[in-house]
């Protein structure tokens, strides 16, 4: 029986985001906890109770049987629809600044669409890996592929949150590319998702002031450019090797909860131009680490799998760091693995835990040709 040999480098770069996601998160909450709550590790103390499940479905998604990703992948689209339909649910959603995605459990607030990226690209993996080849089978392989996200993207805008409808969107998008999508279909679908992201854009006034703020942000500087603003000021008070850990000026009340979205901003003002370098690095390691293992992967649906979950990943980690540099339009994405949030932190650790199962899998069964973009490429030749 051979060994089932994980990622080390992967695991490796995951602790050492794990421990500094800990650190800045004590750092950029402790005044504010300490005023608030009257216990300055309040914030740090509850990411890591959400650590400890997290952690353990990790382990647990890393060595179950590979047979068992696919066999229970449609349970878990199951249990994310429940969720995603309890958030509407009096009594037991709990509803923050008019938005319904949360259910409330004692003093943990659990949010269903964080699962529900991970059940997305987890059936449509599934689904297109049974059909290796086939995307140019409209009727059923491509057309059944696009309605796998699509009940899943309807209850979450309705929650409304168009930011993780977008990157459920996206990865679909993206699965289907590497699963060997034809050239003409991904000019439909992109052209048919840039129609419909305008118009939702447009005639939501909080959306559109988000990209009016991000053109020119200090046109309402104590408004919705407020934060971007001093992500910015607080990015220049650190210069290249930062005031010194725990100096911010920025978490002082001038930034609003930067152990969320912001906590890179901390970390800048802190740490220096060198730590967020050091950062960019890490998830360069993790993408590169999550590509290796889908290239290495047994068959096509470990390659899909693993290739949506590495981009997922580390495109969340870039947006973020870009919204709080003013590069992108804010998004209220999280750092992975940094910021403050019990369903963020499980849910990246669990795609972790299939990366590892991937991984640990890979060459104990005959690999099958696992991407499909040249075919694609030649039209189907």
């Amino acid at each position: 029986m051979n060994q089932r040999r994980y990622d080390r480098p992967l695991i490796g770069i995951v602790v050492v985001l794990l421990i500094m996601g800990l650190v800045m998160v004590q750092s950029a909450s402790g005044p504010v906890a300490a005023d608030r709550m009257g216990e300055p590790l309040h914030y740090v103390k509850r990411q890591l109770m959400a650590l400890l499940p997290g952690l353990v479905g990790c382990v647990f998604l890393a060595r179950a049987p590979y047979d068992w990703l696919k066999r229970y992948a449609w349970a878990a689209y199951g249990a994310v629809i429940v969720g995603l339909t309890l958030v509407f649910v009096p009594g037991i959603a709990n509803r923050v600044n008019g938005a319904s995605r949360w259910i409330g459990m004692g003093s943990v607030n659990l949010q269903p669409s964080e699962f529900a990226k991970i059940a997305s690209i987890l059936c449509m993996s599934h689904f297109l890996g049974q059909h290796p080849g086939r995307m140019n089978d409209l009727k059923r392989v491509f057309l059944p592929a696009l309605l796998i996200p699509a009940p899943l993207m309807a209850l979450i805008l309705a929650e409304p949150d168009f930011g993780t409808t977008v990157i459920i969107g996206g990865m679909a998008f993206l699965t289907l590319y590497v699963a060997g999508l034809r050239t003409q279909y991904i000019y439909g679908l992109g052209g048919l998702a840039l129609l419909s992201i305008i118009p939702a854009v447009q005639f939501a006034s909080y959306r559109l002031k988000r990209v009016t703020s991000f053109l020119d942000p200090w046109a309402d500087a104590a408004g919705s450019g407020y934060q971007v603003i001093q992500s910015m000021i607080a990015f220049h008070s650190g210069g290249l090797l930062g005031r010194g850990l725990g100096e911010s000026q920025a978490k002082h009340l001038f930034l609003p909860e930067p152990w969320t979205d912001f906590i890179a901003s901390v970390v800048a003002e802190e740490l220096g131009l060198f730590a967020i370098f050091g950062l960019l690095c890490l998830y360069g390691g993790l993408v590169w680490r999550g590509l290796t293992i889908a290239r290495r992967a047994p068959d096509l649906f470990g390659t899909l799998l693993a290739t949506s979950l590495t981009a997922m990943l580390g495109l969340q980690a870039f947006f973020n760091l870009g919204v709080v540099m003013g590069i992108v339009p804010p998004k209220g994405l999280v750092l992975p693995f940094m910021s403050y949030g019990a369903s963020a932190i499980i849910g990246h650790l669990f795609c972790i835990g299939l990366l590892l199962n991937i991984s640990a899998n890979a060459g104990h069964k005959p690999a099958t040709p696992p991407i499909y973009r040249p075919v694609a490429v030649a039209e189907g030749v």
